[in-house]
Order: structure tokens, then sequence, then C-alpha cells
């Protein structure tokens, strides 16, 4: 009997612990179990097609290098999402963030083109950053000066940044260094020239390549360095990194993207400025009373949203398109929205919705072509995965089991008393 409730007890605190994390595995599995029934209805076997969906997602060295590259950028826009929707600022402008970011990131990569990579890389990432958070930083000034819906000005000023970004692209940039045009005569320096990222080579808006020094280092370009080669050259795996294409597409971005999921999780759970954020998201009259500077934290909040945001931009140029188009990544800013929702609003939760969004992405077209399955099948499952994470916070099931437990405890001390005073009688 002992023994029964024992396990009794540690199922349920298992389930008081982790039914967080359980809510977004459960809406993705359930997300699966109905497109399913659509897969059927088209003539296909809904096994099959997961079976093509997740071979394209990780099945190939090149597979999982895609899931990579399309997940990176959304961990960070759905790191934005979350850390400010948990701040108390509902940050619906990281698509503006995210190009202002790739655009810092570009001028920065051009103009200093100079600079070695040590110094560069670091450069580019912390002024893609600098620029998101500046772009947020006036919605959360409105919220929190003026008490404006900071949903209507970050979805306004996606617009702004989107265009700002294609302005920038017709306009021609001359560097620094370039005293004299191609026909002869001396530059004119206006700040247009010196703003403009447009590619004088190429007869459409697109920005130059950014140097190769501002190039994320790839998995194969570091382990062809000389220490790695000296510790691990002639082994078959080593041989192999170098040897596939791969692994040249595998950079650091998604590795920065997961230390930065890290980072907030610290951020967020672990210090002084995460607390007051929390506090004034879940009640500022609350976090007023108990000492809070709640537009300070406000302004905070939006300044690290948008840096996370801006960061987003930037490795997505640093690490794999090392230049700008128009829409170059269009809608991985708003789809944060879904990721840091699906996640429940926590770092290590956006992480592995993040991947998962990118793996469904990256296999899309391999599901398409094996089992003629169409590609928006994959965004019914993210939308039906999103319903069944929303459906699934309106049952508070970890704090039911805690309200039970807390009763159980109560209850332990009067039944030993009774079973006490039965048996000295």
């Amino acid at each position: 009997m002992s023994n029964g409730r024992t396990l009794r007890d540690l199922w349920t605190d298992y389930l008081e612990r982790s039914f967080n994390v359980l809510i977004p595995i459960l809406a993705i599995l359930c997300a699966f179990l109905v497109s399913g029934l659509l897969i059927l209805a088209w003539g296909s076997s809904p096994l099959g097609a997961y079976s093509a969906l997740f071979s394209g997602a990780f099945g190939s060295p090149n597979a999982i290098a895609t899931t990579m590259v399309r997940s990176t950028p959304l961990i960070l826009t759905g790191l934005a999402v979350a850390y400010g929707y948990r701040g108390g600022f509902f940050n619906i402008g990281a698509e503006g963030q995210l190009y202002m970011g790739a655009f810092a990131s570009v001028w920065v990569g051009v103009t200093l083109a100079d600079l070695p990579g040590i110094v560069l890389i670091p450069v580019c990432m912390v002024a893609a950053s600098a620029a998101g958070s500046l772009y947020a930083l006036l919605p959360g000034l409105l919220k929190a000066k003026r008490g404006i819906n900071e949903v209507l000005t970050t979805l306004l000023m996606n617009y702004i940044a989107i265009q700002f970004a294609e302005w920038v692209m017709r306009v021609n940039h001359i560097m620094p260094r370039v005293k004299v045009l191609d026909d002869g005569s001396p530059a004119v320096w206006t700040w247009l020239n010196w703003i403009g990222i447009k590619d004088p080579t190429q007869p459409f808006p697109k920005s130059p390549f950014t140097g190769e020094n501002a190039y994320l280092p790839s998995l194969q370009s570091i382990m062809s360095s000389k220490m790695l080669t000296s510790l691990f050259g002639g082994a078959g795996w080593h041989e192999a990194i170098l040897s596939h294409p791969a692994f040249n597409r595998m950079t650091l971005a998604y590795l920065v993207a997961v230390l930065m999921a890290v980072v907030i999780y610290f951020v967020m759970f672990k210090s002084t400025i995460g607390y007051k954020a929390r506090a004034v998201g879940i009640n500022p009259s609350a976090a007023k009373a108990i000492g809070v500077s709640v537009p300070r934290s406000i302004i905070t909040t939006a300044l690290i949203s948008g840096a996370l945001a801006g960061l987003a931009g930037g490795l997505e140029v640093l690490g794999s398109q090392h230049r700008i188009i128009p829409n170059f990544l269009v809608g991985a800013g708003f789809d944060g929205i879904a990721v840091a929702l699906i996640g429940q609003l926590h770092p290590l939760g956006v992480l592995l919705s993040a991947t998962f969004f990118g793996a469904l992405r990256a296999g899309a077209n391999k599901m398409q072509i094996i089992t003629l399955v169409p590609v928006a099948v994959v965004y019914v499952i993210q939308a039906l995965a999103i319903l069944f994470a929303i459906a699934g916070t309106t049952f508070d099931v970890g704090s039911t089991l805690k309200k039970r437990r807390l009763t159980r405890q109560q209850r332990e001390p009067e039944s030993q008393t009774k079973a006490g005073e039965a048996s000295h009688a």
C-alpha cells in the first residue's frame, strides 16, 4: 500500500513540475494526428508523408543543415516575443527589428570589410542587436511614458522598417576609402551615399555581399583548422566533415541562437532584471507596490526583446545569406509569435518549438516530392499545434495537482495524530 502511494506521489509530483513542458509535446502530437486525417482524405499515407517529412529534416547532413538554418532566426524572434510578453511588452514588431538588424550587420560588414574576422564578426553582431534594440525603444517609451498600446505601435513599425530596408537597397553606397568614382569624377559625399547599401553591379535592389571576414565560421572551417587537424587528422569522421559540403552550411549561427536561449533563461528566471520584468508582466500595480519601477522595467524589456530580434537578422546575414534582398526573410518575425506560444513563453520551450518549425519547413519539399502531399499541410500542422497549445493552457493541471498535494500534506499529520491517540487508547 505504501509503495503504491509512493509511486502515485512521484507521478503526481512529476506531472506538477513538467506539465507545462508536456503541453507543447501533446499539442504537436495532436496536430500530427489531425493533419493525418487530412492526408488520408488527400489519398496518401500519413505514415509515409511524415516519414518523408522527417527524412527531409533530419535524414542527412544536408537535411540537418537546412533545419539548423531555418531554425536559427525563429529561435531568436521566438525569444524576443517570449521575453517581451513575460515582461508586459507584447512585441509584435520582431519582423521590423529583424530587418533593421540585418541592415546594420550588412552595412558594417560592407563598410568595415578590411577588419579581421575576430573583430568584424562581433562588431556586426553588436550592430545588429543595437539596431533592433533602438527600433524597439520608441514603442517601449510610448508604452512606459504614455500608456500607448505596444501591439499597435510595434505592428505598424514593421512596415516602416521593411520599406526602409528596401529603400537603402536602392541607394548606392560609396565606401569611405573610395575617393573617385568609376568615371573618374570625384565622389560626392551625401548622407544617402553614406547609408545606402545598393550593390552597384546589380540592376535590381540588392545589397553587396559582406566582406568574407564577416562570414561566421562553419563546422567545416573549424575542423579544418591546424589545431583540430593535428588532433583528429586521419580520423574517418573528421575526413567526412571536411569532404561533405553540408558541413560548410552548419555555421556558428545556430550555436549562438542556442546560447542566447540559455542566456535568456538565466536572465528571465535567475536575475533581478528578469524578476522585475516578470513581476510587471503579471501585475504592474503589485510590482509598483514592492518598489519596481514599472516604466523602467518596460523600457528595459523592450530593449532586450528588440536586441534579440535584431540579432536574428544579423545572424541570418553573417551565417547564411551574407547580403539582404527584398523580402529576404519574410515572416520570420511574425512566426516568432507562434514559436513563443507553442514554447509556452519559456526560453527552452522556444528552442524546441523553433527547431520543430525549422524541421517542418526543411522537410516539406521532400514530403511533397515523394508522397505528393502539398507543402500547405505543414502550415496546417503549425496552425493546429498553436491551437492545441493555447487550448492546453486552459487546463491548469499543475495548479490542481499542487493544491491536492498541499491538502494531502496537511491531512497526513492529522491522520498520524489520530492513529497515535487510537494506539494509546
